[in-house]
């Protein structure tokens, strides 16, 4: 509807008229019934009904220059409208509500909002909802979406997140950070298809408290392990280390399929007995000096040749019996244990 006024003096000398003026049936048109008018900002509350007779509207227009209304539809619609925004008046195009006793809103279909930033001065927000206690929102039956290029959940205490199921997922980079960071679980399953690292770890402590407790690395490639300061191995069980001699990267000298050294002292022994087995060859090499010494028996056994080769002294010395035994039989059904020397004492 226009509110735009009549002229008061109409003009009688610009032209003149030649042809009548023309008129038009508008009984198709809506028609309009006011119900009261302001004088001095021509506010207006009027009626509306379509030519049909049955679609109508209720309408409560405000001052003529604010172009803010609220309608009323036959079909039980509210609309409420405000004029537009004018950035020189502070507060125009607002819609304002304060309640003293809170607000209740019951919807029984679904309810859609939007929100736009209006302009650079509010700094890219397009919602801003601020509460003095505590917000409690359920979603019951449903699911609950939320969708965002960046999404800032910050707690200043504490932040919980409870499901029956949790599940993170990212494209790129996932990061957690946290001064301390505790995680209780039954079964924990990790699941790596790439490379996996971990840096600036001060200690690295693994307790398991089940006697039934196991733990299995099984790995198809190359395992190394690099300290710079001491290694040590406990077990309350047996220790047993095996290798095929296969193939490989880490390992430089192929010839042998297992290999123990140091730079310094080495010493393998055992409280009970230290036992050296082998179905082939052995060979003890050593170009300063092979000793061995024990308080009881010492037992070199082997199904084959046992060669002791020393390009220094080589030498044998026991506070027990030095039994040295040979199962070769010779011709004349002796048998036979053979000592090569260029000088041999005996005493």
């Amino acid at each position: 509807m226009s509110l735009t006024f009549p002229a008061q003096n109409y003009p009688t000398g610009i032209f003149q008229q030649t042809t009548p003026d023309e008129t038009q049936e508008l009984s198709d048109s809506p028609t309009f019934t006011t119900l009261a008018k302001g004088w001095r900002t021509r506010s207006e509350i009027y009626e509306r009904l379509f030519p049909d007779g049955e679609t109508g509207t209720l309408r409560i227009d405000g001052p003529r220059r604010g172009g803010c209304f609220q309608t009323f539809k036959s079909d039980g619609g509210i609309r409420l409208r405000t004029g537009p925004l004018d950035t020189e008046v502070a507060g125009s195009a607002i819609i304002g509500i304060k309640s003293e006793g809170g607000m209740v809103q019951n919807h029984l279909s679904c309810s859609y909002y939007e929100y736009n930033t209006g302009g650079e001065e509010h700094e890219g927000q397009a919602l801003n909802v601020l509460a003095y206690g505590d917000v409690v929102e359920n979603c019951e039956g449903g699911t609950r979406y939320i969708k965002a290029t960046k999404i800032l959940i910050q707690a200043t205490d504490q932040l919980e997140i409870e499901g029956q199921n949790i599940s993170i997922s990212a494209e790129g980079e996932l990061t957690m950070q946290g001064a301390s960071v505790v995680t209780a679980t039954v079964n924990d399953k990790e699941i790596v298809v790439g490379q996996k690292m971990t840096f600036g770890a001060a200690e690295d402590t693994k307790m398991q408290f089940d006697p039934r407790a196991q733990v299995n690395i099984i790995s198809p490639g190359n395992l190394n392990h690099k300290v710079l300061g001491d290694y040590k191995l406990t077990s309350l069980g047996c220790v047993s280390l095996f290798a095929f001699g296969g193939a490989g990267t880490l390992v430089k000298n192929r010839s042998v399929g297992m290999s123990v050294s140091t730079k310094t002292k080495f010493a393998a022994g055992g409280t009970a007995s230290s036992e050296l087995v082998s179905t082939g060859k052995v060979k003890i090499d050593s170009v300063a000096g092979v000793e061995i010494g024990a308080d009881a028996n010492v037992d070199i056994t082997s199904t084959g040749n046992t060669s002791v080769v020393s390009g220094g002294l080589t030498e044998i010395d026991s506070s027990g019996i030095v039994d040295i035994k040979g199962t070769t039989v010779n011709i004349d059904g002796s048998t036979a244990v053979k000592i090569t020397g260029a000088l041999i004492y005996l005493n």
